[in-house]
């Protein structure tokens, strides 16, 4: 999955997107907009619903193939929510802390939802997923075999792409200066 949050840029396409595409070829890809984890920020009234539109674009753009794929919006399926609280039950508090994506934003991981095998992600999103693994695990050993536990596939080349003027910081979407970041639409001079 992937926010609706900003343009695509440089990191988004090496670290997981680029993943995406050629993995169609040899699994079943279900792919998703998370449109409800882009709610953790405040947005202007339709702002979220545009930003998934231009991102649905943008994808399909790329290489992601409906045809070979499945792509669809997180909030058009219900029980990504109905999960989330079985989740949120299961998941320790103290974990959660140690977690910095749950510092800064507070989010879920759902992924579990599709049974799925491998999630192509960038090197920044491996505690997300190891903390999906851990609930998955916890919630199998309460309730019996019923979530299968996912592993990650982290590219040798471009798992981690820094900002060009903040190099301490991973490229962002909603980075406050766009000068360190390469947009996937950037014209050719402002890439150079």
């Amino acid at each position: 999955g992937i926010q609706p949050s900003g343009n695509l840029h440089l990191a988004n396409y090496l670290g997981a997107i680029r993943n995406w595409v050629k993995m169609q070829e040899t699994t079943d890809g279900i792919y998703c907009i998370v449109d409800l984890h882009a709610l953790t920020v405040p947005r202007p009234p339709g702002e979220i619903r545009q930003a998934t539109l231009e991102m649905a674009a943008d994808l399909l753009a790329i290489g992601i193939d409906p045809e070979r794929s499945i792509l669809y919006v997180q909030s058009q399926v219900r029980e990504h929510s109905e999960l989330a609280w079985l989740l949120q039950c299961t998941a320790a508090y103290g974990e959660l802390q140690r977690m910095t994506q749950f510092k800064d934003k507070r989010e879920h991981a759902d992924i579990v939802l599709y049974d799925t095998d491998v999630v192509p992600v960038g090197d920044d999103q491996r505690q997300h997923l190891e903390f999906t693994r851990d609930v998955a695990i916890r919630f199998n050993s309460r309730y019996g075999p019923v979530l299968k536990v996912p592993e990650h596939r982290i590219p040798e080349a471009g798992a981690r792409i820094m900002d060009l003027q903040h190099p301490e910081n991973k490229m962002s979407k909603s980075a406050d200066s766009p000068m360190g970041t390469v947009l996937l639409t950037d014209p050719p001079a402002d890439i150079e």
